[in-house]
């Protein structure tokens, strides 16, 4: 099973926590924290999108190419809200969610090349 699956699998559960992810670049480069912080929460905001949308798929069994679908309008979405696009018009509409959907994708892939027997979980029922 992949990382993205097992997270999903343990978000479906219910009664576990997924935690983890801890920023290390800030210590590294202090020089650079407001845009490391702002880099880290918008990564942050779109793995936390396809991890969600992994868990919402797997419990309504849909295939890969279904949660993709459902996940690239919201991955666009929080493109559209980060500062990169401040004073740009979004000159040609189909190119920018065919690179929404591609970061979409990119970042399920990022998340499924991590170990899943990484993943650390908190049991909120005892």
């Amino acid at each position: 099973m992949t990382f993205l699956k097992t997270l999903g699998a343990i978000l479906v559960k219910g009664l576990q926590i997924a935690i983890g992810f801890a920023p290390v670049a800030q210590a590294a480069f202090p020089q650079a924290s407001v845009a490391i912080q702002a880099v880290e929460d918008k990564l942050q905001k779109i793995a936390g999108i396809i991890v969600q949308t992994e868990a919402i798929g797997q419990a309504l069994q849909l295939p890969g190419a279904q949660k993709l679908t459902a996940a690239a309008p919201l991955v666009a979405q929080e493109i559209l809200s980060s500062s990169i696009l401040v004073g740009h018009v979004i000159a040609n509409p189909t190119l920018f969610q065919q690179g929404s959907q591609k970061i979409a994708d990119g970042m399920a892939d990022v998340l499924n090349s991590l170990q899943p027997d990484a993943i650390q979980t908190q049991n909120k029922a005892a």
